[in-house]
């Protein structure tokens, strides 16, 4: 069996922390008013477009807004000039699985659909040359007035990058942070797993994605490939006391861990050895 200490973290371990942070429909309401210069209010209606593994692989994260908007978020490190053909697909399916009566295109009303807004979020090294891609610069034959078109924004995420969106999103910027946290730690040398493990532990203590990171890093250690086993879980939930159901007492105990945890790595305890603990139960 290879020694969890030396386990290696995924490499998509940006878009795992992007989807799990803005799946959220309050943070990806906010997210979507800060790249858009939007004041939606927070009662606002965000719905999470269906979805499935397929595609899923093709698009980062997608909801609709007040019956609308669809908007889709794309995070990339490195831009692709294909963007716009491979979000045509995507916006096409969920169009289908969410807004469309397939009987209705049948009729001689018209059908209205939310309209779809396309958002390519940027955090790679090499500086941006474009903020915007288009479907029509990939026709072989170019017009002025193109037929079809699709354009995507794309938005520089980077924490040093001066955009706007990033003072206008306390969710965007601390997500900015953790990734140049991340960075800045892997030069300086550290491996992938102990450079987010630390940069995690220094979000934390210096309460920048707090709630988030607390009730999250569940999820964070499995994509770390820490082990989070039901033992573990029942054992939480048992000995926190507050085991209220199958579902709320789940819930309930996952943030008694989240705040043992969080106390640990404030008093200076890397959080690797924090879930130790929590595994070993020295501190349940």
């Amino acid at each position: 069996m290879a020694d969890k200490s030396i386990q290696k973290s995924g490499r998509e371990y940006k878009d795992t922390l992007f989807r799990t942070l803005f799946g959220d429909a309050e943070h990806f309401l906010e997210l979507y008013n800060a790249v858009a210069d939007e004041h939606y209010p927070n009662n606002t209606i965000v719905t999470p477009c269906p979805s499935n593994s397929l595609l899923n692989r093709f698009n980062d994260i997608a909801a609709c807004i007040d019956d609308q908007l669809i908007i889709f978020f794309e995070h990339q490190s490195t831009i692709s000039k294909n963007m716009p053909l491979r979000l045509l697909s995507y916006a096409t399916d969920i169009l289908y699985l969410h807004a469309i009566n397939r009987d209705d295109l049948y009729d001689s009303k018209q059908v209205t659909i939310p309209t779809p807004k396309f958002y390519v979020l940027y955090n790679g090294k090499q500086k941006l040359k474009q903020n915007e891609l288009k479907l029509s610069d990939a026709f072989r034959v170019k017009s002025s007035e193109p037929a079809l078109e699709l354009a995507t924004k794309i938005i520089d995420i980077n924490l040093n990058s001066g955009e706007s969106a990033l003072t206008r999103s306390s969710q965007l910027q601390g997500y900015s942070f953790l990734i140049d946290c991340i960075h800045k730690n892997i030069q300086n040398g550290m491996t992938r797993d102990k450079a987010i493990s630390l940069a995690i532990d220094t979000c934390i203590k210096k309460n920048v994605l707090y709630e988030f990171l607390s009730e999250h890093h569940l999820e964070v250690a499995e994509m770390l490939n820490w082990e989070y086993d039901a033992d573990v879980e029942r054992r939480v939930l048992t000995e926190s006391g507050i085991r209220k159901g199958r579902v709320e007492g789940r819930a309930e105990g996952r943030t008694e861990a989240a705040d043992l945890i969080a106390q640990l790595i404030k008093q200076g305890v890397p959080l690797d050895e924090a879930l130790e603990r929590i595994r070993s139960d020295k501190q349940l």
